[in-house]
């Protein structure tokens, strides 16, 4: 039986700057490491599964400021390691942009999501404070009016605190409220005092201003900005395609029956199954004799079938048995197989193993036929000295493999 839910223990989550703490914000990502277990605390390990990992300005799950899924493979120890907020391969980036998060102006709480059966269905871990925020991402958010004192020009400030201190710093005059004619070009232009500006000089002022971002830059711009791939695009196909792989529906299925079942000689006899250990997207249906020999699927895909039948012939004897599969209603190519089982109430087990390709609603049965009218399915009741479980007299279990 598969696992219904995993527990994320977390380890640590440390934050990381990619690069200098100079490059921009798409290159910066929070660290984060974690190990999967089992319901009862057992390590998952090399187990494929999807992390879903939101970034919320609250602890409620409508104010999401970033979101990413993230297809991950715990290894030998279970452990998984994320890069949040950074752009790579099997990622899903499905909310806002990392970047934009402006970590000046609260706490915020990460959300842990997991789908351990790859199937989109995301099972809530529980949801974190940030309590801290490193200064790299806290400094490309903060304001001027946070910083004491004046910034030297060697720092990257100005050195001053007025427009007209600024002005003599930066040699420059005559820039507000003044006409073009009385704006100085460069200062090498006006190294004469009265020196006419040349034929040359004016040449290369046009230039230069003809080199201005134009009308039709400004379109191919713009349509470039339009033609970004936005949310809304995330289909069924793209996210395949980030992930690596198809998710799919987890479908399985466990039948049994413990009534005798036997019937007329050199003649196709279907197995009823009038019990369930376990199902998912599977179930047993009738046939049109209204009698429950059909294993539905609700999903199309790979299965793969297995089936254990306890024959017994009560004369002495031996007997030959054919054991096939049908869907539905013909014969499924190269699945039947010819047993000889012994007589005198000896118990006789009949196993296989086959895949089965199967589509949606689609179902499959289990034939048997006899020579000899003595022989028959039959269930064993619990057994004691040791005590051990009653045997179906025949059970099926039937599992999605794609």
């Amino acid at each position: 039986m598969k696992m219904k839910k995993i527990n994320l223990l977390l380890i640590y989550i440390l934050l990381v700057l990619l690069g200098r703490a100079q490059t921009q914000n798409s290159n910066k990502s929070i660290h984060f490491q974690g190990v999967a277990r089992s319901a009862v605390g057992l390590i998952i390990a090399d187990k494929k599964l999807n992390v879903r990992l939101s970034i919320l300005k609250d602890s409620s799950q409508d104010a999401i400021e970033y979101q990413e899924i993230k297809s991950i493979t715990t290894n030998v120890l279970g452990l998984f390691f994320i890069e949040i907020g950074l752009q790579e391969e099997n990622k899903v980036i499905s909310s806002k942009a990392f970047s934009t998060i402006n970590w000046s102006e609260q706490p915020y709480f990460l959300k842990i999501e997991i789908d351990i059966n790859n199937d989109l269905d995301f099972v809530p871990m529980g949801t974190y404070k940030l309590s801290s925020v490193p200064y790299a991402f806290y400094a490309d958010n903060v304001l001027a009016s946070h910083i004491n004192g004046l910034i030297n020009i060697t720092q990257g400030g100005t050195g001053v605190n007025n427009i007209k201190d600024l002005k003599n710093i930066l040699v420059i005059d005559k820039v507000n409220n003044t006409p073009d004619s009385l704006k100085p070009i460069t200062k090498a232009t006006f190294t004469l005092i009265g020196e006419k500006l040349s034929k040359a000089d004016t040449l290369s002022i046009s230039n230069r201003i003809n080199t201005k971002l134009n009308k039709a830059d400004t379109l191919s711009l713009s349509n470039r900005i339009n033609q970004k791939k936005g949310i809304d695009d995330l289909n069924g196909e793209a996210i395949i395609n980030l992930l690596g792989f198809a998710p799919v529906k987890s479908a399985y299925g466990s039948f049994y029956d413990t009534t005798r079942q036997s019937g007329p000689i050199n003649t196709a006899i279907p197995i009823n199954w009038n019990f369930s250990l376990v199902s998912n997207n599977t179930n047993i249906t009738n046939n049109s004799a209204l009698l429950p020999t059909r294993i539905t699927v609700t999903h199309a895909g790979v299965y793969r079938l297995t089936y254990n039948l306890q024959f017994i012939k009560a004369d002495a004897g031996n007997d030959e048995i054919s054991v096939w599969i049908r869907r539905n209603s013909a014969a499924y190519l190269y699945t039947n197989n010819n047993y000889t089982i012994q007589g005198g109430a000896i118990k006789n087990h009949i196993s296989g193993t086959y895949y089965i390709d199967l589509g949606d609603l689609d179902y499959f049965e289990i034939y048997f036929s006899i020579k000899n009218v003595n022989t028959a399915l039959t269930y064993s009741p619990i057994q004691s000295t040791p005590s051990r479980p009653a045997t179906p007299a025949a059970v099926v279990s039937i599992e999605s493999v794609n």
